[in-house]
């Protein structure tokens, strides 16, 4: 995995830069030392371009999803990267010196270098000793390191138990994050966080505010008396965005209950019948409004 992220970085950083990097990890390899580590893991934006992000082809993308499923570089820049390969290097040494170096990092990490370190769970050992640093990192109120935690990234669906799964997804809600980019948004579904997203849709109404149409999502295999209102009222919602997300339940649910919302949104079943409405092509318009 190290070299394969080294040869993604290699394809548009600095070569000197990638000489650096190499040769940091060969010295650490040989004889880990805390100190020198440290210094590089803080040093690597000495190195690299802030500003340039990796460019991984579509054989390179695969690769690391093979060998770790969800995990992915794409939109990354030069310093998450560098910072990632290094990670691995420590992640060879011993399991106290890994788990105490981790913390350490954490501790003193600016935010650029926090959101590398969570970025890297997935690949990175002892996995079960890392959960509640991760948890921790989600009370954040940055948005990029939050997003390096609960976005594009296999740890939290895999590892967090259904109420530290709720309170990330609420949190995402809450803050205006797009959902579609949680990987195991709909397996980890369950009925608890369905009511509590009808609680905050009902709090959001009550409040004259508006709640994203995607939070709909995770309560579509939950539909009761409750959200099938909700759902009533968010398909007639002027947003085209709120009639597809409403569509897109209608067409999940078992219920009969939302059986008369077909006749009103026949347009919108229509295309998600033809795939041109997915909860993916509606995450990613609201993402680039």
């Amino acid at each position: 995995m190290r070299e394969k992220l080294i040869d993604i970085l290699a394809s548009g950083s600095p070569p000197e830069a990638v000489a650096w990097l190499r040769g940091i990890v060969a010295s650490q390899l040989g004889s880990f030392e805390k100190r020198p580590f440290y210094y590089a893991f803080s040093g690597v934006s000495r190195h690299f371009d802030k500003r340039g992000l990796v460019s991984p082809s579509e054989n390179e993308l695969s690769a690391l999803l093979r060998t770790v499923p969800g995990f992915t570089v794409a939109g990354w820049d030069q310093f998450r990267l560098a910072r990632v390969v290094l990670l691995l290097t420590l992640a060879e040494q011993p399991k106290s010196t890994f788990l105490e170096t981790l913390d350490a990092l954490l501790n003193t990490a600016d935010l650029r270098e926090q959101a590398a370190i969570f970025s890297a769970y997935p690949i990175l050992p002892h996995q079960s000793k890392l959960v509640e640093s991760a948890v921790d990192g989600l009370r954040t109120n940055i948005v990029d390191v939050f997003d390096a935690i609960a976005l594009d990234n296999p740890f939290p669906a895999e590892h967090f138990s259904d109420e530290e799964w709720n309170q990330m997804v609420l949190k995402a809600i809450f803050i205006g994050r797009p959902l579609y980019r949680i990987q195991g948004i709909d397996e980890r579904a369950n009925r608890t966080l369905a009511r509590a997203i009808s609680d905050l849709a009902h709090e959001r109404w009550a409040a004259g505010r508006t709640i994203t149409p995607e939070a709909w999502r995770s309560a579509a295999p939950f539909v009761d008396e409750r959200i099938a209102g909700d759902v009533e009222k968010v398909a007639a919602g002027e947003l085209a965005s709120d009639r597809e997300a409403a569509a897109l339940v209608v067409s999940a649910a078992r219920s009969d209950r939302l059986e008369p919302l077909r006749g009103p949104l026949e347009t919108e079943l229509r295309g998600v019948e033809n795939g041109d409405i997915t909860w993916h092509t509606l995450g990613r318009s609201l993402e680039n409004r």
